[in-house]
């Protein structure tokens, strides 16, 4: 907790302690070394996050391109819940898992092959989630009100995929696009990627950017009058 506390004087005692649960329940602490993390300024929403670079270690090594064929390469934003920011973490993998299995097979849900992201498109030679596009990603993110909720108890994960990437409508239509081109984007801005190319490459933890306090000093002595002053009504008739 000090060290993190020493990376930037900015990030709340909550954000460390989530921080802290969250790497040492899934065994990263303490080999794990905290100073390599940093703050990044996002203006569009006015928060904040604290990034975690991923090791480069067997567990999160990128995957193999979809189908041994790299056309694009895109870096993507996934947000989700403490508890399943550990799970993903242990497993190495961001797994979906919102389709249900039925005896009657015709029952069944179609199964899912990607999550749900947030993407851009970046360089092929990029092997690392691009800080500017981190910083992008994050300030969209919770933007739409429909977001705003959802950010307030999430984790970011930045992903890095290789795919052949396809565009189509509708969720159903996208998830089977996935499953033969490797990423597919859907008319609601959202970016699916097949989860066996995915890699992760950061974890970031955001949250409101608010001043302690407010320097009276920096209002104006001045005084101003935002309402007009209108003249009296037997004046403003008597130049008639």
């Amino acid at each position: 907790m000090e060290v993190l506390k020493s990376v930037d004087t900015r990030i709340p005692s909550d954000i460390i302690h989530k921080a802290v649960q969250l790497l040492f329940s899934t065994y990263l602490l303490p080999d794990y070394d905290l100073r390599k993390s940093y703050i990044i300024e996002l203006p569009s929403t006015n928060m904040l996050a604290l990034i975690f670079p991923l090791p480069d270690s067997s567990h999160f090594q990128l995957p193999p391109p979809f189908r041994k064929h790299q056309n694009h390469t895109w870096a993507l934003l996934h947000g989700t819940t403490l508890r399943t920011s550990q799970l993903i973490l242990l497993v190495g993998k961001i797994r979906p898992a919102n389709w249900s299995y039925n005896k009657n097979i015709q029952s069944c849900d179609m199964p899912t092959f990607g999550a749900f992201y947030l993407g851009r498109e970046i360089s092929n030679n990029d092997k690392s989630f691009p800080d500017w596009a981190a910083k992008e990603l994050m300030d969209i993110y919770g933007y739409h009100p429909k977001e705003r909720e959802r950010t307030t108890r999430c984790r970011h994960w930045g992903d890095v995929s290789r795919c052949m990437p396809t565009h189509c409508f509708g969720n159903e239509m996208a998830q089977l696009s996935v499953a033969e081109k490797g990423l597919a984007t859907t008319s609601e801005k959202y970016t699916i990627a097949h989860s066996n190319h995915v890699g992760m490459k950061v974890i970031a933890l955001k949250w409101q950017n608010l001043k302690d306090k407010i320097d009276v000093d920096d209002s104006s002595s001045e005084n101003y009058n935002y309402r007009s002053i209108r003249p009296r009504t037997k004046d403003r008739h008597s130049g008639r």
